[in-house]
């Protein structure tokens, strides 16, 4: 039996219009880069650079928080998932609006109030300088980790209308313009973010609604029903599902929580505003805009399932890997309509430089502020500390081109990354929120906390990867078949493959019950990370000494918890003045013994 089957497909390579299109974009981008670096000198001190002055539109701060979301994971990876494993990723929008009043009522508050530079000053503030340390370290090693495997995806995409060494300088090209508009400061990124949000919009809705034309919505809902595709509730409790209704819902909230409420570079947007509720509405717009987007991606994997549903690219050969996926739709649509795969393709670009961009400029800030900044002259002019972030900006842009460049197995790269990106959210989650919303929180419970989560959720992670590498540990998706594809007979190959594989998985699966633990998915780390944090720190606050409510600032607090905090003292006062009012049985008497023995003493002295 061969092992490898492969069809003969045909490239579509970017042809001149598409060409010149990527060029504008690529124009448009520069002549941000040189605006807001060369023209707009107004802008030059820290405030300035992270925050963009703080007087910024609530439109441009909206559009921007919603091209935060809008990753390559978005534009490519989503229809993928939609397409393996059904449309359960819906329920990502409860997701969003859980994530956004939560943000708006709890997290949103206390940093608005408290104005810092950086998110970390929190926790120096709210427990000590070396959780401050810890968690900095924690964010920083994480975004090093994820910066190089941003324009991983992208660059899989360009490689199938480019040569592949066509494919890595645009990922290349990609980073650059990322790093230079990370040195433009907040009102850069912002600039970028207000193209990339429509470059989406256009280069997801476009293609679905193409697809459509030939099929009709109706053949293409009756194809994804056939396919066991439309799944609305799934409430599977199996920890290895990552894409159960519970894990969609609970699993990203967690993860979502910490991206919008808490990491730096959401928070840069939130305070670039002047007042909360300006804040708030900006949260609430990004969040209607991102669910757009998202139920769009949905939409895009279901008119990809009913392009490939008699005949699955990868069974085929015609595509080395799923990732692969919508690019090869896109070429295969491009027969039809040409110029929608670089439209595509174009619109990845973007958001891929602009989701860059935002990290480099975090990522440059948190260095300066938690480990360059405490040991400069307390005299240091505002524009030398911007120079120097700038510095950093053009440093941490140079490092992701190296690790581009140089790794060999970026695949491999890509899952460790994220594994590392989820373990660290969670713990960062918990420990923030330990401080905002409990009182008695102390250092000891904090430190406590986060560096058991991080045993935990690390000791998960690498029992998963090892399970994973020893094929003891699949995610499994939706049947896929090949018997449409008219080259040949595919059904008997797959059925064989898929036996081989069955007892590969079935030889290799843990026997011990212990091991069970490792099956838990990726998507679950960041919430039990999170958990872990105040499973262990609220109890360890307890039985180490108290923290100190009444000298403590309370702008560290959450309202919710400033008002529970002020109920005692008032209960207290009203407590007293009705003692005032109604004195007691045994004062009573005391008084009424003083007045006769006024009254007897009169009677004496006549």
């Amino acid at each position: 039996m061969p092992r490898n089957i492969t069809v003969p497909v045909s490239p579509i390579y970017f042809n001149i219009a598409e060409y010149c299109l990527f060029g504008i974009i690529l124009g448009l981008i520069i002549g941000i880069i040189l605006y807001y670096n060369i023209a707009s000198s107004k802008y030059t001190t820290v405030s300035g650079f992270l925050f963009g002055g703080k007087n910024m539109s609530i439109v441009s701060i909206s559009l921007a928080l919603t091209a935060s979301h809008l990753t390559s994971i978005t534009l490519l990876g989503v229809p993928v998932e939609i397409y393996l494993r059904g449309t359960q990723y819906w329920a990502s929008a409860l997701s969003l609006i859980i994530v956004t009043f939560l943000t708006a009522v709890i997290y949103l508050p206390v940093f608005h109030k408290l104005q810092l530079s950086s998110s970390f000053e929190y926790l120096e503030i709210r427990f000590s300088t070396q959780t401050r340390i810890i968690a900095a370290v924690l964010f920083v090693v994480s975004k090093l980790m994820l910066l190089p495997i941003v324009p991983y995806v992208p660059m899989l995409a360009f490689k199938m209308v480019t040569n592949p060494f066509a494919g890595k300088i645009t990922a290349i090209l990609c980073i650059v313009c990322s790093t230079f508009v990370a040195i433009g400061g907040l009102r850069s990124i912002v600039a970028i973010g207000i193209l990339t949000t429509f470059l989406s919009l256009v280069g997801t809705a476009l293609p679905s609604s193409l697809a459509l034309i030939p099929k009709g919505i109706r053949s293409m809902w009756e194809s994804a029903s056939l396919g066991g595709r439309l799944v609305l509730y799934d409430p599977d409790p199996e920890l290895a599902h990552h894409t159960s209704f519970f894990a969609v819902t609970l699993a990203l909230s967690t993860n979502w929580l910490w991206k919008v409420a808490l990491s730096q570079s959401s928070l840069q947007k939130l305070l670039a505003v002047s007042t909360i509720s300006q804040a708030r509405l900006c949260l609430t717009l990004s969040c209607a805009g991102v669910i757009l987007m998202k139920l769009l991606s949905c939409f895009l994997g279901l008119a990809i399932y009913a392009t490939f549903a008699d005949c699955d690219p990868l069974l085929s050969g015609q595509i080395k890997k799923h990732e692969q996926l919508v690019p090869h739709f896109l070429n295969y649509l491009s027969t039809m309509f040409p110029g929608i795969c670089g439209i595509f393709i174009i619109s990845t670009f973007s958001a891929t430089a602009g989701c860059m961009a935002s990290i480099i400029n975090s990522v440059s800030g948190v260095i300066f502020e938690e480990f360059i900044r405490p040991w400069m002259p307390q005299n240091t002019r505002e524009i030398t500390c911007c120079r120097i972030m700038k510095s950093l900006c053009i440093v941490v842009g140079g490092y992701g081109i190296a690790v581009l460049w140089a790794a060999n197995n970026l695949d491999r790269l890509q899952h460790v990354a994220s594994g590392v990106t989820g373990v660290t959210a969670g713990t960062l989650l918990g420990l923030f929120t330990l401080g905002i919303v409990f009182s008695r929180a102390n250092c000891s419970g904090a430190l406590s906390g986060s560096l058991l989560s991080l045993l935990i959720c690390g000791w998960l992670l690498l029992g998963a990867e090892n399970a994973v590498a020893r094929g003891a540990l699949t995610y499994q998706g939706k049947p896929l078949t090949t018997s449409g594809c008219g080259k040949a007979n595919f059904t008997h190959i797959l059925t064989n493959i898929t036996a081989v594989a069955f007892e590969s998985t079935k030889l290799n699966h843990p026997t011990k019950r212990l091991q069970s633990l490792f099956r838990i998915t990726f998507t679950y780390c960041p919430f039990a990370g999170a958990l872990t944090v105040l499973f262990i720190g609220v109890p360890m606050s307890y039985l180490t000494e108290k923290s100190r409510t009444s000298s403590m600032n309370p702008a560290v607090l959450c309202p919710l918890t400033q008002s529970l905090l002020n109920k005692p003292q008032v209960r207290s006062r009203t407590t007293s003045c009705s003692e005032a009012r109604a004195p007691t049985s045994q004062e009573k008497y005391a008084a009424l013994d003083v007045a006769l023995k006024h009254l007897k003493e009169v009677f004496d002295d006549k």
